[in-house]
């Protein structure tokens, strides 16, 4: 496993799914529906941009709705980038994939399925799949709505629900299912834009749920679950302890056996004010302690780090927000703040750190003294 980590994400690389911007976001299910993919990527003026099936979840209009008003932005990855960074970011942020940049060319995409198959292959999981379940279990009832589904996957951040009938777990409902019920087929001049999608999910579930799920008991080798869910095309096993559901695995759980450890901030560092987005939450929160973590290198004597976010009253309800960033760094000699507002919260704190940086040079310079043109120092004796 440890060879596979050290691996450039080149190695791994797929052909990127990429759509316009200006997509409507039903066009972008479609186009991820056909290739039966869970994002797509946006490519314009040098900004690669991401779409994920768990952001269309959160859209009430697909089809008056643009890709580019619910776009991320991910961390982008060079060639050279090890497969164990690219899987601490994928587990970070909760995604399946990331874009690799080579130069101002979107070259191609590392996704979790490539990891899973590129695991499958080494064969060096070798312990047991319980290892791996995740401790609690999320569970809808047959009859309950595909809205409910939704409004669960959006709240808890997840992709698969178990539905469970006559106390049994009769199949599993995934976030791309509910997905494709939001993508009516675009009509000019209709009236009711998206509002067909909206009333699909008021279907029961178990009208839309895989009635073959995998089952995996708890003792089976990881390697054998990983393989048998590449071979059946499915993000999920669900884990069974004497023939009772008590777990799921998905890639993400996968991913995360490669991810680099964790870096620890040194000092005391806190975010105020982070979006509700927990995407954009992730990226600002990150952002900010590598940033700290790398001005830390460079001046020791900080002791900590303060960001307050603010968002203004008027841009609350807008779709795409201005942020408003306070920054506060506190040392021996006192406090540096510095303020920059802008659209990206990763961006700002890119131009914070350049100008804290230059703050912080200045503050450990020593002071000259100058004197007055037409005076001399006098020696004493």
């Amino acid at each position: 496993m440890e060879a596979i980590k050290r691996l450039e994400v080149e190695k791994l690389q797929t052909h990127p799914i990429t759509v316009p911007a200006d997509y409507t976001v039903s066009k972008v299910i479609g186009v991820l529906r056909d290739l039966e993919s869970y994002e797509a990527f946006t490519f314009e003026e040098g900004k690669v941009g991401m779409v994920t099936i768990r952001d269309i979840l959160r859209v009430s209009n697909p089809l008056s709705t643009k890709a580019s008003t619910i776009v991320r932005y991910p961390a982008r990855l060079s060639p050279a980038t090890t497969v164990a960074k690219a899987a601490r970011i994928m587990t970070d942020y909760r995604l399946r994939a990331l874009p690799i940049v080579d130069g101002d060319e979107l070259v191609g995409a590392i996704t979790a399925k490539s990891i899973m198959e590129t695991l499958a292959k080494s064969g060096s999981l070798n312990f047991k799949i319980k290892s791996l379940t995740s401790s609690s279990l999320i569970k809808l009832e047959s009859s309950d709505l595909a809205s409910k589904a939704r409004n669960l996957m959006v709240d808890k951040r997840i992709d698969h629900l178990p539905i469970s009938e006559n106390h049994h777990i009769a199949g599993v409902v995934t976030s791309s299912q509910i997905v494709y019920l939001l993508a009516p087929k675009e009509r000019v001049g209709s009236d009711s834009l998206g509002l067909e999608g909206q009333s699909n999910l008021n279907v029961q579930v178990k009208a839309l749920m895989d009635t073959t799920p995998i089952h995996s008991p708890a003792e089976d080798d990881a390697s054998k679950v990983l393989r048998e869910m590449l071979r059946m095309g499915k993000t999920y096993s669900l884990i069974t302890v004497l023939e009772m559901v008590e777990g799921i695995v998905t890639p993400r759980d996968f991913v995360k056996l490669l991810a680099e450890p964790e870096a620890k901030p040194e000092i005391p560092v806190y975010v105020v004010g982070l979006p509700d987005d927990p995407f954009e939450a992730e990226a600002a929160k990150s952002k900010f302690m590598n940033v700290i973590g790398r001005l830390k290198k460079a001046f020791p004597e900080i002791e900590e780090a303060r960001s307050i976010i603010k968002t203004p009253e008027s841009m609350m309800r807008k779709d795409r927000r201005r942020y408003e960033v306070d920054v506060a760094i506190k040392t021996p000699g006192g406090i540096v703040n510095f303020t920059h507002a802008g659209w990206e919260l990763p961006s700002i704190y890119d131009e914070l750190a350049t100008r804290l940086k230059r703050m912080l040079t200045q503050k450990q310079k020593p002071s000259k003294r100058y004197l007055r043109p037409g005076y001399r120092s006098k020696r004493r004796r």
